[in-house]
């Protein structure tokens, strides 16, 4: 369910708070959106993480907690107790799709390295709403 942004007290959309791109956005600047998220990541900014891409797989849990909740998660998965030293290059990739009835329009996969030498996977999605683009954090999950 989506909520109209009517003000501060409004609530956010089932993604959380996607931010708005630019309309002549390229394969560079997505790829610089994924390492500045994955730069928030690895310094421990989760609110300004959340606040900035929101989440898709909030679930109703909010953009912040549930990122918390995935990290941890991830990281329990792959035997790994935090994040790594950051990476020099965190983008493995920058995907188009297809036009499609879901509105997705682009994907960015970045690595983050853990303590224990497993990689997380950091998803960026881009979806259009009509001439409007957002990317949004959609997830955290092992890379393996």
């Amino acid at each position: 369910m989506n909520w109209r942004r009517r003000g501060p007290r409004s609530r956010p959309s089932v993604f959380g708070r996607p931010m708005k791109l630019d309309a002549a956005f390229s394969r560079e600047s997505l790829a610089a959106l994924g390492e500045d998220a994955v730069a928030l990541l690895f310094r421990g900014e989760i609110s300004a993480l959340a606040e900035r891409y929101g989440y898709a797989l909030a679930c109703g849990r909010g953009s912040e907690p549930a990122i918390r909740a995935d990290l941890a998660r991830s990281l329990s998965d792959v035997g790994a107790r935090s994040l790594g030293a950051p990476p020099a290059q965190s983008v493995r990739a920058v995907k188009y799709f297809k036009p499609n009835s879901s509105n997705l329009v682009a994907l960015v996969e970045c690595l983050a390295p853990t303590d224990n030498g497993a990689d997380l996977l950091v998803e960026l999605i881009v979806t259009a709403n009509g001439e409007d683009h957002h990317v949004t954090l959609e997830e955290i999950s092992n890379a393996a």
